[in-house]
């Protein structure tokens, strides 16, 4: 039986920044950035339970364009698939208004990538040092939400 993926709300973010500090460092977002993602009309974010308690989280920005701002799975739960689940959720909802999908990934971070490419994303360019913190760029994605075998 696939996961069931829910929407996420301001109670979840204390889960989501122990998440985030644990999978993105110096990079992780906020309570307050998380506050504001959460209020905003144009994004929805998505989350995967296991046992009563929140092991993956995605957002997705809907405006015009989309662009997956956020996939983290907790590191216990990494390899199952849950990536992937939540990643073809946020596509389904982008899909009813948009015709692409946008994203930045760290580009030494080999495994992400191959999750986007295996739904469809190709890189398409490379912004220096996008994560500051970290000293690294991130690779450009891009999907196409119109291709007829539904892949991106």
């Amino acid at each position: 039986m696939p996961p069931e993926v829910r929407d996420l709300g301001p109670a979840d973010i204390p889960r989501i920044l122990q998440l985030e500090e644990d999978l993105f460092g110096p990079e992780a977002w906020t309570a307050g950035m998380y506050r504001e993602e959460l209020a905003s009309p144009y994004r929805a974010y998505r989350g995967i339970d296991d046992s009563g308690v929140l092991v993956a989280y995605g957002g997705i920005l809907l405006a015009g364009e989309a662009q997956v701002l956020t996939v983290g799975v907790a590191r216990t739960h990494q390899r199952r698939g849950l990536g992937g689940v939540l990643l073809r959720d946020l596509l389904a909802i982008a899909a009813g208004g948009a015709r692409e999908v946008f994203l930045e990934v760290r580009a030494s971070d080999v495994v992400a990538r191959h999750l986007y490419e295996r739904h469809g994303f190709t890189a398409i360019g490379l912004r220096r040092n996008y994560y500051p913190r970290l000293g690294e760029d991130a690779l450009v994605m891009r999907a196409d939400l119109t291709a007829p075998d539904g892949t991106g």
